[in-house]
């Protein structure tokens, strides 16, 4: 009686600990799944800011007119050459965004007008042979800042 009692306490002491080794597996996995997720979560948000970094971003003065919401922009490719000395033609355009008229002021410039939004475009060179590079810029433009009026009530009392 007392070998099968013990038997009996073996096998339920090697069930409980088979069962504990059991859920602490599934927790350790839990636990690096969710790691994985943060990661990539943290990831993402990190790729996110860095785009958001990447963009010029411009604030529309504040003039106390309320009609006036856009902002004049220049953008140049002065920058841009041929290490052969080969005579480059500038293309710009225009990639996202509402629809801008964008005016050639040379063929390295361009500029535009904009109200508060998001713009992307591309400037492309092309030399004499054919051969062409490219560059993609983001223009951010955000509405003019405007802070609310003040109210102030001021009571007195007459005799």
């Amino acid at each position: 009686m007392e070998r099968n009692l013990t038997i009996a306490c073996l096998v339920l002491s090697a069930a409980g600990l088979a069962y504990l080794k059991t859920n602490q597996l599934e927790r350790m996995e839990a636990d690096r799944l969710a790691a994985a997720e943060a990661d990539s979560i943290t990831a993402a948000e990190a790729a996110m800011a860095e785009a958001e970094a990447a963009k010029f971003h411009f604030m529309i003065p504040h003039d106390s007119d309320a009609a006036s919401n856009s902002l004049r922009i220049i953008m140049t490719g002065e920058q841009s050459s041929d290490p052969d000395d080969d005579g480059i033609k500038f293309n710009w355009e225009q990639v996202s965004g509402d629809y801008l008229m964008l005016d050639s002021d040379t063929n390295s410039a361009t500029s535009f007008s904009a109200v508060n939004g998001e713009y992307a475009f591309r400037l492309t060179v092309t030399d004499s042979y054919g051969s062409s590079a490219s560059d993609e810029a983001t223009v951010k433009i955000h509405a003019e800042s405007n802070a609310p009026p003040q109210a102030v009530i001021n009571v007195t009392a007459r005799e």
